[in-house]
């Protein structure tokens, strides 16, 4: 037997869902505009919601680039340059992109760098040390790290 078409959702009903998206995880107001544009509900109950939500701290662009900066920097290892591009696309406001890289302790994210490239340096295959170094230099830019951080470290590091 066929499905029948989803019941629509009533404003309150959106509310409740956009609520809960919102309190599942960090989003940035573009997240959930985008979300609340696959809802089919009139502009003005989209734009309240909104509201409601910013209102309520339900949704707070500031928190979410702190928490997106902590998370990519401890959890997956990126860099000041990729997290940049991303909060960028995001729609973060450069002060608020500033602010928030600006709460990384630099001397963990050199640590950070340290790791990625001792575990990486374990796997590139190189006919020389300077070919290896230039491999590891890559891989991590490609992550978002400064390339002169990058150097820097590499001439210290024995690998």
């Amino acid at each position: 037997m066929p499905k029948s078409p989803a019941k629509p959702l009533t404003p309150d009903q959106v509310l409740d869902k956009m609520a809960k998206y919102c309190a599942y995880q960090e989003r940035c107001v573009k997240d959930v505009r985008d979300k609340l544009k696959t809802f089919n509900i009139p502009q003005e109950e989209k734009t309240k919601i909104l509201e409601y939500l910013l209102d309520n701290r339900f949704v707070n662009d500031e928190r979410f680039a702190k928490s997106f900066v902590r998370g990519k920097v401890n959890q997956s290892g990126w860099g000041m340059n990729k997290i940049r591009f991303h909060l960028i696309q995001k729609g973060i406001t450069k002060e608020l992109i500033d602010e928030a890289l600006g709460q990384t302790d630099e001397e963990v994210y050199r640590q950070r760098l340290i790791e990625i490239l001792k575990t990486k340096a374990k796997t590139v295959k190189a006919a020389n040390d300077y070919e290896k170094k230039r491999k590891l230099a890559a891989y991590a830019m490609q992550k978002g790290f400064e390339s002169n951080l990058v150097w820097e470290v590499l001439k210290d590091l024995a690998v």
